[in-house]
């Protein structure tokens, strides 16, 4: 039987929402920077919304790579 640490387990628990943290506030500000050349732009809604998808899929790209970093800088510490 394997035993778990809770404090190993809470250390990992707090490096997961430490990464799951970053890589939503990575696509938001993608999403929002996005949406905001858009606007300013005066496009149509459905460019901005085709735009803020496609700034959802860059942050994800972006923002899971950053996670991971984050998580290991957690496990580190």
């Amino acid at each position: 039987m394997v035993s778990i640490d809770p404090t190993t387990a809470r250390e990992l628990l707090e490096g997961v929402i430490a990464g799951f943290a970053v890589l939503g506030g990575i696509m938001a500000y993608f999403s929002g920077y996005e949406a905001s050349k858009a606007l300013a732009e005066d496009q149509p809604p459905d460019t901005i919304a085709q735009c803020i998808n496609e700034g959802l899929g860059v942050g994800f790209d972006l923002g899971a790579r950053a996670a991971i970093v984050t998580l290991m800088i957690m496990g580190w510490n």
